[in-house]
């Protein structure tokens, strides 16, 4: 039966965020460090600024976030999934979405 209770109940219901992925957070770590490289590289770089070089490790960038080595990888396979970031390369990453990569970066 719909009374006026169980409508409420239900209204609060819908406007609740959708519950957030268990690698939200290192997401946005990663995001927040490409996004770092490609500031540190903007002006040192005369070709496409949508193309940094991390020369770090899987290993090295993981320990730097602060994240396991299988987050790292989740998280690079989302971003790629979502077509943020494409990999080129050993060392170089290429920034498909400037507004969604600053988006992710910023969540919580």
């Amino acid at each position: 039966m719909h009374t006026p209770e169980n409508i409420a109940n239900l209204n609060s219901f819908a406007r609740q965020e959708p519950p957030k992925s268990k690698y939200t957070l290192h997401l946005s770590k990663l995001a927040t460090f490409i996004e770092h490289h490609r500031y540190l590289h903007a002006g040192a770089q005369a070709g496409d600024r949508n193309i940094i070089e991390v020369r770090r490790t899987d290993a090295d960038i993981a320990f730097h976030l602060g994240i396991s080595m299988s987050a790292l990888e989740q998280c690079f396979a989302e971003l790629i999934r979502q077509k943020v970031i494409r990999l080129r390369g050993a060392y170089q990453i290429e920034i498909l979405s400037n507004g969604k990569l600053s988006e992710l970066a910023h969540q919580q």
